[in-house]
């Protein structure tokens, strides 16, 4: 009996970069592979390989595979992506054809919520302004800075979203003693909250909190929920970090609170990204920016792709899929 067709709709570079050579032979084992194929590629390049291809394996830089495309893929049931958000990558059509959608989210949550706690303890810490002061032998500044050092213990927590990365950060937080979680979540139930050992709370009691965590998608809902009004709510010498989107934060309402008071700020993203090079938020004071690095960079790239092969792998054998996207779900992903 002939091998199930896989195919992979990744570059060759980037094939390297998600999968450990063991990964790939257990999917060689089961399924005949297609691909990968060459950097820069385009959806005609894909064309050929889908046609007779029972899975497609997608990552960063697959096209989207919008109706046309799948027409011609008659036998396809499985799209497992290797990355994260799958809104570049499908819409209604895949669903109105039956086709199962998975994503690897879960294995760059781990990467982004060891980043988020990071910098929790970093900014607690006033690690980047303190170590700048130091090696120019600022003293005064040094002075002014030791007074807000704190550690991250006896505060309140304010995470937005009990997403996969909430859940994460969540479960990272338990280690750390005398904390309090608050989650402002409208999707998560009060029962699913004591589950977590969260406390649900409102948008505003979040950002009431010491740390305040931003972890929501970027959905309608979400454009800007960090506005002028509630970016005053955060109390001074908050700690506020976003690893999600850009889209969620008014940055002008942001650099303007940085400049009236002390707050301590990481953004991993930004709207648009990188920032303009006359963007007020190069210029803050007490900002943190860094290229979107919160997520995979490097092992957790390999944990990614190495999901995206047991989906495929469970699907082909028959068993259950552990991280399907549902049409239900989409609207709430990021």
């Amino acid at each position: 009996m002939s091998k199930p067709v896989v195919t992979l709709a990744m570059s060759q570079d980037m094939v390297k970069k998600m999968f450990r050579i063991e990964s790939l032979d257990r999917l060689h084992s089961v399924a005949a592979v297609r691909g990968p194929l060459a950097a820069g590629f385009k959806i005609d390049d894909l064309r050929p390989l889908l046609a007779d291809a029972k899975a497609v394996i997608t990552g960063w830089g697959t096209p989207k595979l919008s109706n046309p495309i799948l027409a011609e893929a008659p036998k396809l049931k499985l799209i497992a992506h290797s990355a994260g958000s799958v809104r570049g990558i499908v819409d209604d059509t895949a669903f109105d054809r039956g086709i199962k959608i998975t994503t690897a989210a879960s294995a760059n949550a781990v990467s982004v919520a060891q980043f988020i706690v990071g910098q929790m303890v970093s900014l607690l810490k006033q690690t980047p302004w303190i170590s700048a002061a130091y090696i120019k032998g600022d003293q005064e500044e040094l002075r002014r800075r030791r007074p807000q050092v704190r550690e991250l213990m006896d505060m309140e927590i304010g995470l937005i979203a009990a997403s996969r990365v909430g859940r994460e950060v969540i479960n990272l937080l338990k280690a750390f003693p005398r904390l309090t979680l608050k989650c402002y979540d409208p999707y998560l139930s009060p029962a699913a909250a004591a589950e977590l050992g969260v406390e649900l709370v409102s948008l505003h009691d979040a950002c009431r909190c010491e740390v305040v965590s931003v972890h929501a998608p970027n959905i309608p809902e979400t454009h800007r929920m960090f506005n002028a009004r509630t970016l005053a709510l955060l109390p001074d010498h908050c700690v506020f970090i976003n690893t999600s989107r850009g889209a969620l934060v008014d940055e002008n309402a942001l650099v303007t609170e940085l400049h009236r008071r002390p707050l301590y700020v990481c953004l991993d993203v930004t709207d648009p990204e990188p920032p303009l090079p006359d963007s007020p938020l190069r210029k803050a004071p007490n900002l943190v920016l860094t290229p979107h690095i919160a997520g995979a960079c490097k092992q957790a790239c390999r944990d990614m792709g190495e999901l995206a092969i047991n989906e495929a792998i469970n699907f082909l054998s028959g068993q259950r899929l552990v991280h399907e996207v549902t049409r239900e779900m989409m609207p709430t992903q990021a």
